[in-house]
This record gives structure tokens, C-alpha cells and sequence, in this order.
């Protein structure tokens, strides 16, 4: 059991015992990790004001083969997360993406675009630029790297290749677009012409600001899709949307 040393991004924390936390961190060598920090309510050395949500650190930990829990052995301060629980929105935006790459993800799988897009995303939240666009622009960046993007370019029945101003029927159900033959036999929402053609495009440009008018419809597409297609309900998202 050798000492192993990472940079993680804190997603959640918990209280256990009378004094240790269970941690849940998203690390950049080793993806997903749940972890004990004993006397983490205590350890002033070790641990003072390193383990809070959001926040990007340095850690050393053990972890057995077989056990569930690594165990935290030092935690260093890289970037804190100071700042974002002043603002409401600010905190919800964060918990949302802590919750959603929690969900999203499983323990020790190493993904470090995930990684940065997080550290960005926790380190840029308490801009007041980030707004409803940049919520959704990152949204379908998590999707995109963890593989999990919909077909937004071909007809995810028979695989033709639709054209823009073609591009109206959306199938939560399949995961993607349909033609307009398919969409005879298969249930569906249409949307306004340009909506999914924006986020075919957004797929090639990647960072593209994606059009304010659009907005609407297209976190109504992603909400439909995340909840049946990924069977992830997020608590975080409720409060967020209002505030959005």
C-alpha cells in the first residue's frame, strides 16, 4: 500500500464518526475517489479549511485494493473556493457540476479534460459573467469528453446524415436527432429551425458562445435528454434552473 500523491477538485464532504469526513474528490490521474480523513473535523495541521467543496488541492492517501475508502493522509491548499458561497447562484452552479460529474462518473476512471473543465468551472463561477450560456456551454463540454454527447449530426435510427434547416425533431428517447421519415414512426419534439443546427455547429467550434435566443430550447433539449437518457436527476439543478 504505497503512498500515492494526486491534484484533486473537491466535490462533496460529509461528516462521519464525531470527528473524520468522507470526502468525494475528482482527481486528475485517477479520476473518481471516495476517501477518510480521520479527525478531519479536528486535524488543524493536516486538513484546516483544505477539504471544502470546490476547492482544488494537493493530496497524499493510501488506498487498499479492496477497500471503498482511501484514506487521506495530507491535503494541501492549491485554490480555494472562497467567494463562492456568497452568491446563490454562484454555490448552485458549483454543486450542480460537483453533483453532475459525481453522477456522471465512476470511481477510478482517469479523465483529465474533465479535470480542467471542472478547475475552470470552480475557479471561474464567481464571475458574474458566467452566466446561463456558460452553465450550458460547459454542460454539453462534460458530455462531450465523457463521451455521453447526443447525435446532433445524423438521424440516430437509420444514421442518414440530416441537413440543417432539417434539423427540428429531437428524440430524447434515441438520443439524438431524426430525419423526417423516422420521425413518422418515433415519438419526438420538434424544435425551431437553427436551435440544433447551433449545437450540430457548437460540436466543431467547441467554446462557441451559443445563440442567447436558442437558450431556452436548447437546456429544455438537455434536460429531456440527461434525466431519461443518462437516468440522472439532480437535486442541485431544481434551484439552479430558477435562479438561471
Amino acid at each position: 500500500m504505497a503512498l500515492q500523491k494526486d491534484e484533486a477538485l473537491v466535490l462533496t464532504k460529509l461528516s462521519y464518526g464525531e470527528s473524520d469526513k468522507i470526502i468525494r474528490l475528482f482527481t486528475l490521474m485517477n479520476g473518481k475517489l471516495s476517501a477518510i480523513a480521520k479527525g478531519g473535523s479536528k486535524s488543524l495541521k493536516r486538513f484546516m479549511n483544505t477539504l471544502e467543496p470546490f476547492n482544488h488541492i494537493r493530496i497524499e492517501y493510501f488506498k487498499k485494493q479492496n477497500k471503498a475508502l482511501a484514506m487521506i493522509e495530507n491535503a494541501d491548499l492549491i485554490e480555494s473556493n472562497t467567494g463562492i458561497e456568497k452568491s446563490l447562484k454562484s454555490f448552485c452552479t458549483a454543486s450542480f457540476f460537483a453533483e453532475f460529474t459525481d453522477r456522471l462518473t465512476k470511481e477510478g476512471e482517469k479523465n483529465k479534460e474533465l479535470f480542467e473543465i471542472l478547475k475552470y468551472i470552480f475557479l471561474n463561477v464567481r464571475d458574474s459573467n458566467f452566466g446561463s450560456s456558460y452553465i450550458v456551454i460547459h454542460l454539453l463540454n462534460i458530455l462531450k469528453v465523457t463521451g455521453f454527447m447526443p447525435n446532433f449530426k445524423s438521424c440516430v435510427y437509420c444514421g442518414k446524415e440530416v441537413p440543417d434547416v432539417e434539423k427540428v425533431f429531437f428524440s430524447k428517447e434515441k438520443g439524438g436527432i431524426l430525419c423526417k421519415a423516422c420521425s413518422l414512426s418515433l415519438s419526438y419534439k420538434t424544435y425551431p429551425v437553427g436551435v440544433i443546427a447551433g449545437l450540430s455547429s457548437y460540436e466543431k467550434k467547441e467554446n462557441s458562445l451559443l445563440d442567447h435566443a436558442s437558450l431556452g430550447y436548447i437546456q429544455d433539449i438537455m434536460e429531456d435528454f440527461i434525466a431519461f437518457h443518462l437516468d440522472i436527476k439532480l437535486k442541485s439543478y431544481k434551484l439552479l434552473k430558477r435562479l438561471m
